[in-house]
């Protein structure tokens, strides 16, 4: 079943070609798919908004879309790094509008579409499904140990664990998960995966220097988008200095519950309910709250914003080039 499973997918870029109609109507129904999703997210975000005195200042907001951009960039080029560590060669431009198109497909159920939709857009520009899919893998093993790390600090200094010699627990997860991304133990795991599915093994991995750089990579985008949270925090609430810690950890933390539920899309709800008992600990609760529904729904415009930047800039970059 798993051979005949791997065998209907290869036929999906081949079908593509053969049937234009059939590539066209699917093609547009995905993306009605997706911003049908995305309106729905976006209306049940703002119903969450709760009762609430919003008064913004601009130069705290202006601080935290600057987060919330660093963070997507450094998560596009960081992929691209993967595949080309894979290698595979992925131009800048077109690269990063494959990774920030396939993101939106986040907000549909179980993230599935967002797989499917970077590998079909990744294979028009010359890499492998076997290296699409083995980058994803590592892009969410980095992604989540490095937050994981970021997360460290808010559960190992909260003022309830303080006693709790076991808080130190959380710190295991990152040699588990760079383990896991051990040339050996991945290239193993991967070919065994790929055999089953009736594939050819991997052509290559990433290295245990190269892994560790990107960790510290995603490390930086996590402080980032943390600095972002904090900035967000202060234009609706005074938040004192000694605080940024605890407010730029958050974000890690409520990545790491949505990890966990990754059924929900683009983890709704659970995300929101992490960021905001995260942010409880240092802010009043309505506050926290406030905080955590507006700073999504912030993040989404900058995130469909940025998308909007780089899906142009990709497709510029094709047509300068076909020309």
């Amino acid at each position: 079943m798993l051979e005949r499973a791997g065998t209907a997918a290869a036929e999906v870029g081949r079908g593509e070609t053969r049937r234009p109609r059939l590539r066209m109507v699917a093609r547009w129904g995905f993306v009605v798919l997706i911003l049908g999703f995305l309106v729905g997210f976006v209306a049940t975000q703002s119903d969450q908004l709760p009762n609430f005195d919003w008064r913004f200042r601009p130069g705290w907001l202006a601080l935290a879309a600057a987060g919330v951009v660093v963070f997507y960039v450094i998560h596009a080029e960081a992929w691209r790094a993967i595949v080309r560590g894979l290698g595979a060669h992925l131009d800048g431009a077109p690269g990063r509008a494959v990774w920030g198109k396939s993101i939106l497909a986040r907000y549909v159920p179980t993230n599935a579409l967002m797989v499917v939709g970077r590998v079909v857009m990744a294979e028009r520009l010359g890499v492998g499904r076997r290296i699409c899919v083995a980058s994803l893998v590592y892009e969410l093993g980095l992604a989540l140990s490095a937050a994981i790390v970021v997360a460290a600090y808010f559960v190992i200094t909260m003022p309830a664990l303080e006693d709790q010699p076991a808080r130190y627990a959380v710190l295991a997860v990152v040699p588990l998960a760079l383990a896991a991304l051990h040339p050996r133990v991945f290239r193993r795991g991967a070919d065994f995966a790929l055999a089953k599915l009736g594939r050819e093994p991997l052509p290559a991995v990433l290295s245990p220097a190269r892994v560790a750089t990107l960790l510290v990579v995603y490390i930086v985008s996590w402080v980032a988008v943390g600095t972002g949270v904090f900035g967000f925090a202060s234009a609706l609430h005074p938040v004192g200095a000694e605080d940024f810690p605890y407010v730029a950890s958050a974000q890690a933390v409520g990545f790491g519950v949505a990890v966990v539920t990754f059924i929900a899309p683009s983890g709704l709800g659970t995300r929101d309910a992490a960021l905001a008992a995260a942010l409880a600990a240092v802010l009043p609760l309505a506050v926290a709250t406030a905080i955590a529904v507006g700073f999504r729904l912030f993040q989404t415009a900058v995130e469909l914003a940025f998308v909007g930047v780089v899906a142009w800039a990709g497709r510029e970059s094709v047509t300068a080039g076909g020309g």
